[in-house]
């Protein structure tokens, strides 16, 4: 086992990344996908899952797909990807590292967003601000300037400082046009970088014997923005590429995987949870053409279809049922359909 898995929590399965196995494999350390959706009822899941509670994609295998029933998550195609991240900002998680860099500065922060005047800013305080004066950058539309530069902050972090900045510097929730892309912000990932960085940024000032002081510190900053660093050298997002791969093993319905990938996953255990539609949106790409046989829908249950499906609605349901009238349907259904 490696990578994506499904994981069984309580009666349905959620997917999984293995981290590490301990007790001669019989335990396995795992992390949750982020996009679960457990029930309320079950708290918490474990940091742990013992090996019979761990299944693969399960490729080809039709007949332990149709026993397992799926809790519901966030697919990996409806995950947002990095271009989707800093358009839709709010959804970033919040912050408390931002909030102890940032705080200090809010009225440096709001004095940019709201004075569009470059000549009253002392340039060793504002670098962003040297270098629109300096490459004589002009105002677009709405009089913002636009800034390319963001050094290593990925989108992941982008959207995190443009998320603070938007509930956290007076005015700026009302004119996201002015700021996101723009100086004030900028200047914003600039403060991060020069605090996240400081000690690294030291010890190169010292290797050269030049004066260490604030106004260094925002330079080096500024100049560490301006790197374009390499696509590889940003933070991979491992569990989205571990769900991405597992997914594509699962929902692929190919001649390659047969019968198994033909919407079978729970076709004989029941519902998924809260009854998920599990294939709505798969990708394109993962589906084929094949020949295909009207038997592999067909459901194989040991109770009648009526009675099965009642059950499963009682068990899935939120609405409140008394032991009585659970008996008294059971009693009706059981007066129509022979004993098993």
């Amino acid at each position: 086992m490696q990578g994506g898995n499904l994981a069984r929590l309580g009666k349905y399965w959620y997917p999984v990344r293995l981290i590490q196995s301990y007790d001669t494999v019989i335990r396995w350390r795992v992390v949750w996908w982020r996009g679960c959706r457990f029930p309320s009822s079950l708290g918490s899941p474990p940091g742990d899952v013992e090996q019979g509670d761990l299944v693969d994609e399960l490729w080809q295998d039709q007949a332990k797909r149709r026993e397992i029933r799926l809790g519901e998550w966030i697919h990996s195609w409806d995950t947002p990807r990095e271009e989707d991240l800093i358009q839709n900002f709010m959804s970033a998680e919040v912050s408390k590292e931002l909030d102890d860099i940032l705080l200090p500065h809010i009225a440096s922060l709001q004095k940019l967003l709201d004075s569009p005047d470059l000549n009253q800013y002392g340039a060793d305080a504002y670098p962003v601000i040297d270098y629109i004066l300096r490459s004589k950058k002009k105002p677009d539309g709405v009089g913002a300037y636009s800034i390319p530069f963001c050094g290593d902050i990925s989108s992941h972090e982008y959207a995190k400082i443009a998320r603070w900045f938007s509930e956290n510097v007076p005015g700026a929730s009302g004119q996201v046009e002015k700021w996101l892309g723009g100086m004030p912000l900028v200047h914003a990932f600039t403060l991060v970088v020069a605090h996240r960085k400081a000690s690294d940024f030291e010890k190169r000032i010292e290797a050269r014997n030049e004066e260490w002081n604030d106004s260094m510190l925002l330079k080096m900053a500024w100049a560490d923005l301006m790197i374009s660093y390499p696509t590889n050298s940003f933070v991979a997002d491992v569990d989205l590429e571990c769900l991405t791969a597992l997914e594509a093993r699962m929902f692929e319905d190919s001649e390659e995987a047969g019968p198994a990938g033909n919407q079978q996953w729970g076709l004989d255990a029941g519902q998924h949870h809260r009854r998920w539609n599990v294939y709505l949106g798969i990708p394109d790409e993962w589906v084929s053409a094949r020949d295909y046989s009207e038997s592999e829908l067909e459901v194989r249950k040991t109770l009648p279809a009526p009675f099965d499906r009642y059950l499963t609605y009682v068990i899935d349901s939120a609405a409140p049922y008394s032991v009585i009238t659970l008996m008294l349907h059971l009693w009706s259904l059981q007066t129509s359909y022979p004993k098993l």
